[in-house]
């Protein structure tokens, strides 16, 4: 009865798991059965719920974290994205501008070479 391949809860609506969703019973057969209680290795059991509990927990913790991680990277990163785009935006602009400005003084130069009496 292991959720291990579910979704990953939404933070917030995440309910305290029961231990029996997280912990997976082995299954004996017939012949490894324990005969009394006094023969089950309950240091084994006690390693595997550990394990089992440990990581199942992980996996939620990780998803709420990633979750968290990057609603906080997207606030805190917004004004500065926005800004360096503002910023390429205005040196692009402010390119092109010297670039067209080049271009026709560049082309008023060479009109005004081949036709020196065109002056104004």
């Amino acid at each position: 009865m292991s959720n291990s391949g579910s979704a990953p809860p939404k933070p917030g609506s995440e309910a305290i798991p029961m231990l029996t969703e997280i912990v997976e019973v082995p299954a004996y057969s017939a012949e490894n059965l324990p005969k009394a209680l006094r023969e089950i290795d309950w240091d084994e059991v006690a390693d595997r719920v550990r394990r089992q509990v440990s990581d199942h927990l992980a996996e939620r913790i990780g998803a709420v974290l990633d979750v968290e991680l990057h609603r906080a990277l997207q606030t805190a990163l917004a004004p500065a994205v926005d800004s360096v785009s503002r910023t390429l935006h205005e040196t692009l602009r402010q390119r092109m501008q010297a670039a067209i400005d080049e271009a026709v003084a560049l082309e008023i130069a060479r009109v005004r070479v081949k036709h020196p009496d065109t002056r104004s």
